[in-house]
């Protein structure tokens, strides 16, 4: 198998008991060498966005170095490229599926397709449809681009508490794990982004906690296990920072440790997880946790466990906004920073300063354009003659597609994603993540699309239904948030809506991997039904015209934009 990465300390089966070894000392504190190199990285992001073109020129140069004589550069011409120009006319704009057949050939075994790197693994995320995207990773990429990335924006978060308090203080990590296994795809490695097994080299994204028993993926345990595990092995380290993608994991840790407050205080005075000795015996934490427990009537907090908590960290745009309120009440007046904008196919923004949601273009991390998206349609992906503009043509206060090109060989790869311009950084546009085009819905990660509810629904329909129903998702924010299929449920069907539910959240679940996964954790409530007469469509149509809504935003849609049409199903419904 092509999955020659650093070697795994220990089997699956010794790390998959790792919490029950002895932890006395929590080797994950943050030493002055790792504090230097992520200071340097910051200083060196800083400086990049005074003066960015020297470096976009040379991600250009390298990109074209990486294509030079693959099987997608001859067939593109790429010899003959020299200019930005010469680019867009050789490369056109493209999604995913279009890379599909390069992404197939290098599956069947063929080399020097798409970069002169061949991949060593695949990331793997979920498509628009469920189908799951193989995004190619090579050394050259991870080294030159990715890996050392992270450490400019640990940098900033090191700075915003002080490195002096930094230096030995401890950190948990949510964003990431090490994975305890492997699923291979052809003969590669095929793992999400925040499962990455090992480092490729020394200049990888290697941080202290890399070792740790805590930050280990265990096979099959589960969501709520896992965070409870982590806070039992941490609880007694002085942890300052926390960091996650999505906030929602934050916000479970949070609840895990209120809902077993008792076990942890259990565990500490015992020195035990799981019944096995773990660690030592805590017996000072665990009366003090206990004192802090009967006064504040039995649910203990994040502060309470680490007085000391000083950052949180994690995605804070687009639908992740909606947790901020349930994230600062889970971590009350603790500062909060963004993540850097990142995905699997690559990374945007990187934040550099204290703004709540956004990060300057990271422009040496890949080739960026751009294309208004005023005047679009907002399901319809980029026409592969688009016109696009660069960096430095973005206006403040305008939201734009983004379409990337990454040493990986995804050349001019139209993202998706849409960012919004809020000022700058010097001379790089500092972007928000204002959502994906297209998208129906995303509060913690799932991205919900229209395809996945409409192909969902027809496949739990099955021959039950005459006709084709009318029906449309609708997100209800709540804790933790979920969603109801408003559907027109005609007179004298056998199916019930209950099992009918059951049975579309199935499908979506086989469709839709981030879903699935986002069920499985519990960060998202089980699909609800609401069954509502035939006409409840058109009634709730004319309500809304009623209140002043414009035709445009009558528009059917399989899945609702935000929330706030439910209330009308409902009204519908008391009527």
């Amino acid at each position: 198998m092509n999955t020659d990465i650093l070697p795994e300390s220990g089997t699956a089966a010794q790390r998959s008991t790792s919490y029950a070894r002895q932890q006395s000392v929590n080797s994950s504190v943050v030493t002055g060498t790792f504090l230097d190199r992520a200071r340097a990285a910051l200083a060196r992001q800083r400086a990049i966005c005074a003066r960015p073109q020297e470096h976009v020129d040379r991600v250009f140069r390298d990109i074209l170095g990486q294509a030079d004589g693959t099987y997608f550069g001859k067939k593109h011409g790429l010899s003959a490229v020299r200019t930005l120009a010469d680019w867009k006319k050789a490369v056109p704009v493209r999604c995913y599926p279009a890379f599909e057949p390069y992404i197939q050939k290098l599956l069947d075994g063929d080399t020097n397709v798409l970069t002169r790197s061949d991949p060593y693994a695949f990331l793997k995320t979920s498509g628009s449809s469920g189908k799951p995207k193989l995004i190619p990773t090579t050394r050259h990429w991870r080294n030159l681009y990715r890996g050392r990335a992270l450490y400019a924006q640990w940098g900033l978060y090191f700075e915003s508490i002080g490195y002096d308090r930094s230096h030995g203080a401890a950190v948990l990590d949510l964003s990431w794990e090490r994975s305890a296994s492997l699923k291979p795809v052809s003969d590669f490695a095929s793992y999400a982004i925040s499962q990455r097994p090992a480092s490729v080299s020394s200049v990888d994204w290697s941080p202290p906690w890399y070792e740790e028993d805590w930050f280990q993926g265990v096979d099959d345990e589960d969501y709520k296990t896992g965070l409870y595990r982590k806070l039992r092995l941490l609880a007694s380290s002085d942890v300052r920072i926390i960091v996650a993608l999505n906030p929602s994991k934050i916000v479970g840790l949070a609840e895990q440790l209120a809902e077993r407050s008792g076990d942890l205080i259990a565990d500490l005075r015992r020195g035990t997880l799981a019944g096995a000795p773990c660690g030592g015996a805590d017996p000072l934490l665990a009366d003090r946790l206990a004192a802090v427990q009967r006064a504040g009537g039995g649910a203990l907090r994040l502060a309470d466990l680490w007085p000391n908590l000083s950052l949180v960290v994690s995605w804070n745009s687009a639908s992740a906004a909606l947790y901020r309120p349930w994230l600062e009440e889970v971590t009350p007046g603790v500062p909060k920073l963004p993540f850097s904008a990142t995905g699997t196919e690559g990374i945007v923004t990187i934040p550099v300063d204290a703004h709540h949601a956004a990060g300057p273009l990271a422009v040496d991390l890949g080739l960026y354009e751009f294309v208004p998206v005023e005047g679009r349609d907002e399901d319809a992906d980029l026409e592969p003659d688009v016109e696009t503009v660069g960096y430095r043509d973005l206006e403040a206060g305008r939201t734009y597609n983004v379409v990337m090109s990454q040493a990986n060989g995804l050349y001019r790869y139209d993202l998706g994603d849409r960012y919004t311009v809020v000022d700058r950084v010097g001379e790089v546009p500092r972007m928000e993540f204002a959502g994906r085009g297209g998208f129906g819905s995303s509060f913690t990660g799932e991205k919900l699309t229209e395809e996945d509810v409409h192909t969902a629904v027809r496949l739990a329909l099955g021959d039950d239904w005459p006709f084709r129903p009318l029906f449309t998702c609708i997100p209800v924010w709540h804790t933790p948030p979920g969603y109801t299929l408003a559907i027109e449920w005609p007179d004298g069907l056998a199916l019930a809506p209950e099992r009918f539910a059951a049975q579309v959240e199935g499908q979506l679940q086989a469709l839709n991997i981030e879903y699935a996964e986002k069920r499985r954790t519990e960060r998202l409530t089980p699909l609800r039904v609401l069954a509502v007469p035939p006409g409840t469509f058109a009634a709730v149509d004319q309500r809304r015209q009623a209140d002043g809504a414009s035709p445009a935003q009558l528009k059917h849609y399989w899945v609702q934009r935000n929330g706030d049409v439910l209330r009308y199903f409902e009204e519908a419904l008391r009527q």
